[in-house]
């Protein structure tokens, strides 16, 4: 007890100076930013010849790559601009984003992960971090970015950074085809379709071995999977506009069916026993090792599942399906449509002028000779042209080299860079995740902000979890889910509905 009672004070002694240092920082800033609305000027970043003196510091996920390599070389020549990156491990970025903001040496550019953290929205508030949006109307690129995203970045109704955009939705079943050929059975279209694919996949010796070694479907602890099935079955994404209040997806009737079909795929065996203490990388293992037929995730893996198969399995197949139809129709879950938010402190990025610079600079690397850069790196090193199209000749050292440190850069898509040469898998993700963004459901509460579920989020979100695995392993009944709900309620859950019910009357949709 006293060690638990230990690590909260220290997390509360931790939280009131990185609040003290947002407050100190926020007197640093030489110029406050205009007023939303106001004129930011009718010119981008302003004309010079010195290059501009940028430090960013964003997250890698390999070994940081050199500061004279040839891909830096090539995006300060093309954008005029002296980088100063701080590579920090992903595993390990948020925490070393608090201990920054804490430190007050603060990047002129600084990636957040979650600009909705409390100790981030703390700074924002103290005037810490410049208000960029009057400024992008005055780039040509910066124009262009979706503002139904920046409503979701949004901090009191005023943007405080650049997102790093994302597909809306990329998920769907991915599924070996050639088992799906050596069953009987054809692509499923209704979630009845899909309980007799995993069953067939458990029951049907799908890689014809003579042994019952299969299962129909693999997931891991966080149940990435669930989420889409409960959204085909009519769920909300998240939350709902409900009466005109919010209200959250585990309260819909539907949240509970999504609970009863895993129940069941639980209960025959249907699926990986084990789920509930799986990773991402077990999961993945258990497709590429030809254990599972099925796996519900983000559709560009299927690439991966394909090339790994196939060395191991000749013969083998993948292929994607997404759009399934349930009481409801063809629905799915949509994103944020961004993963994290470049942000610039007011104590580093002095004055307008300089803010300016900075934002032309992530303009010019939104250019399509930058995305061809940090998306297939170097020709005639990562890759080379094809029938007049790109393709890979070392992918893992492209990854290597780019994509695990300079494609953290970016702020458009991934899928911004010039189409290469596919597989004909690949082009039909690639096309479904376009089309599915017409049946994605949106979550109400994106651009709100509920204190409690800022500073309490992380305790309550294991209530429903737990509660959630718990039923689907028969450890408790429909009553105790209930408990679990009034549980959640109680400690805090129902001031996180008020809360979020009275952003969004105010927000006044």
């Amino acid at each position: 007890m006293r060690k638990h009672a230990g690590m909260r004070k220290s997390g509360l002694a931790a939280m009131g100076m990185m609040v003290g240092a947002a407050a100190l920082l926020a007197g640093c800033g030489n110029e406050a930013s205009p007023a939303a609305g106001g004129n930011a000027g009718t010119s981008s970043a302003p004309a010079s010849k010195e290059p501009l003196k940028l430090s960013v510091m964003t997250l890698m996920y390999a070994e940081p790559p050199k500061a004279d390599s040839e891909v830096q070389k090539q995006i300060e020549a093309y954008t005029n601009t002296k980088l100063d990156i701080s590579w920090v491990p992903n595993s390990s970025y948020k925490e070393k984003v608090n201990v920054t903001i804490a430190s007050g040496e603060l990047p002129k550019a600084l990636l957040v992960q979650n600009n909705k953290d409390s100790n981030i929205l703390s700074a924002v508030r103290a005037g810490v971090f410049w208000e960029v949006g009057p400024y992008l109307k005055d780039y040509p690129n910066l124009s262009k970015m979706n503002p139904a995203v920046f409503d979701n970045i949004k901090v009191d109704g005023k943007i405080y950074g650049l997102y790093r955009a994302r597909d809306l939705s990329t998920y769907g079943v991915i599924f070996r085809s050639d088992w799906l050929k050596n069953v009987g059975l054809s692509e499923p279209k209704t979630l009845d379709d899909l309980y007799n694919v995993f069953k067939a996949f458990t029951l049907g010796d799908p890689d014809k071995n003579g042994k019952a070694d299969t299962v129909g479907l693999t997931e891991e602890k966080t149940m990435d999977g669930f989420g889409v099935v409960a959204s085909i079955m009519g769920a909300p994404n998240s939350w709902e506009v409900k009466d005109g209040k919010l209200s959250p997806d585990f309260l819909a009737p539907e949240y509970f069916e999504a609970m009863k079909f895993y129940k069941k795929l639980y209960d025959e065996k249907l699926i990986k026993q084990d789920f509930p203490v799986l990773n991402n990388q077990q999961k993945k293992d258990d497709i590429n090792q030809g254990k599972a037929g099925a796996v519900i995730s983000n559709m560009i893996d299927g690439a991966g599942y394909q090339a790994s198969l196939s060395k191991t399995f000749p013969g083998s197949d993948v292929d994607v399906v997404s759009r399934i139809k349930g009481p409801k129709g063809e629905r799915l879950p949509g994103g944020v449509g961004y993963n994290s938010v470049f942000m610039f402190p007011k104590s580093s990025v002095k004055t307008e002028a300089e803010l300016k610079q900075i934002l032309g600079f992530y303009d010019k690397i939104s250019d399509q000779k930058m995305l061809d850069l940090l998306g297939w790196g170097v020709e005639g090193k990562h890759y080379k042209m094809e029938d007049n199209k790109p393709v890979f000749i070392d992918q893992k050292l492209q990854d290597t080299e780019v994509g695990s440190s300079y494609l953290q850069l970016q702020i458009a898509k991934y899928t911004a860079k010039t189409t290469g040469k596919e597989t004909p898998l690949m082009e039909k993700y690639g096309k479904m995740i376009k089309e599915n963004e017409a049946i994605a459901v949106n979550n109400p509460t994106n651009p709100l902000v509920s204190e409690t579920q800022t500073t309490k989020g992380s305790e309550l979100k294991p209530i429903i979890d737990d509660a959630r695995t718990k039923y689907i392993l028969g450890k408790i009944d429909e009553a105790g889910w209930k408990q679990a709900i009034e549980q959640w309620r109680k400690a805090g859950g129902d001031k996180v509905i008020e809360e979020f019910s009275a952003q969004y009357a105010k927000s006044g949709k």
